[in-house]
């Protein structure tokens, strides 16, 4: 009778593989997917090469690592390693984001648990699914984008109108209760006219959104936009006890509406103060990468949960009790526009918003 071969699996321990593997019993390297050990002791080893790309950091000529020296300890990546190896479970397709160095994959996690003699812990096979998720992430943000752009074209032109005739009113009371010295009444028509500038602007973000690309492009120094807005930014650091910092590189070109991008890197730098309640650093630093011009707004703020990376840039979606959702929506649209993206990264304290414009290119 014939033995059955038996199947390489990658949640088997290394001596599990070598009857159907051969050699060193490991994945192959090409196949993309990423395995490692997390022993019951929290230490973790690297089965193979694609290992190192779903984890923070690893020391050069170590073979095994505490797994507090490879992932941060209030990351959510710890987190769910730790949780399953004190579970003593197994864990089946795992679908969700992954974030390692200030990069987010989103990966499909299986962990299979190993208790032997001397091995006592858990294998876990990564397998990054590249692309794919982040395509189908662009197209379901751009139909929401669409869908709010139709909304807002209708309501924000059916608002503005009485918008635009309540505040005059008010401002011909304000006039004629100053002119009467009729305190309480002039006080009460500022606070009226204040909510309706709130509602105005609003509505002037919600055409932002409906307005096809109607930008006038130039070649443009991000050096001096970032110059231009300094003060604003630099006051309202100082009014929230924040310590602001700028530089950028010299001769950094891009091709882009000089306005609408200053707008971005206000509403990106504005977000960043709004999350220091208790003040802290905020630093904006612009280079040349590549073929991308950057321009990172650091802040030390709570930082951003894994969870809200994919929903921060949806519209309406906010976590502030006065916020609109429609700020890093906008931003985010103009970026496009301008044949950018807007990338985030956060390790439980902090977030780094990346704004990447195409480089002006060299004749």
């Amino acid at each position: 009778m014939n033995a059955k071969r038996r199947v390489a699996s990658p949640l088997c321990s290394r001596s599990d593989w070598e009857p159907a593997v051969g050699g060193d019993g490991l994945i192959p390297d090409w196949m993309n997917l990423g395995v490692l050990f997390v022993g019951d002791d929290l230490y973790v080893t690297l089965c193979n090469g694609p290992a190192r790309r779903f984890v923070y950091s690893w020391p050069e000529g170590v073979d095994r690592v505490r797994l507090d020296d490879c992932f941060p300890v209030r990351s959510e990546e710890y987190r769910l390693l730790t949780q399953i190896v004190r579970g003593r479970r197994d864990l089946c397709g795992w679908l969700g984001p992954w974030e390692t160095g200030g990069q987010l994959r989103h990966v499909v996690l299986d962990a299979k648990r190993v208790d032997r003699p001397g091995r006592t812990g858990i294998h876990v096979v990564f397998r990054d699914l590249g692309d794919i998720v982040a395509l189908e992430h662009e197209l379901l943000r751009s139909d929401k984008l669409a869908t709010a752009a139709k909304m807002a074209a209708g309501i924000a032109h059916e608002i503005r109108n009485p918008l635009t005739t309540v505040k005059g009113f008010l401002q011909l009371f304000e006039q004629q209760f100053a002119q009467l010295e009729m305190g309480a009444e002039l006080e009460y028509t500022r606070l009226m006219l204040t909510e309706v500038e709130r509602v105005n602007a609003l509505v002037e973000e919600l055409l932002v959104l409906a307005k096809p690309d109607t930008s006038v492009k130039s070649l443009c120094r991000v050096d001096e936009m970032l110059a231009a807005i300094s003060p604003v930014v630099e006051a309202e650091a100082n009014a929230r006890g924040v310590d602001y910092t700028w530089d950028a590189a010299e001769l950094l070109e891009v091709v882009g509406d000089a306005e609408l991008m200053k707008q971005v890197f206000l509403n990106l730098a504005r977000n960043a103060l709004e999350a220091m309640e208790d003040g802290g650093r905020l630093k904006i630093s612009a280079y040349r990468s590549g073929r991308w011009v950057c321009v990172d707004v650091s802040d030390t703020g709570p930082g951003i949960p894994f969870y809200q990376f994919d929903k921060i840039f949806d519209t309406f979606y906010t976590t502030k009790q006065s916020g609109t959702g429609l700020g890093l929506a906008i931003c985010q649209k103009i970026v496009t526009e301008h044949g950018g993206e807007i990338r985030v990264s956060s390790k439980g304290y902090g977030s780094t918003f990346s704004v990447l414009l195409p480089a002006r290119q060299e004749c």
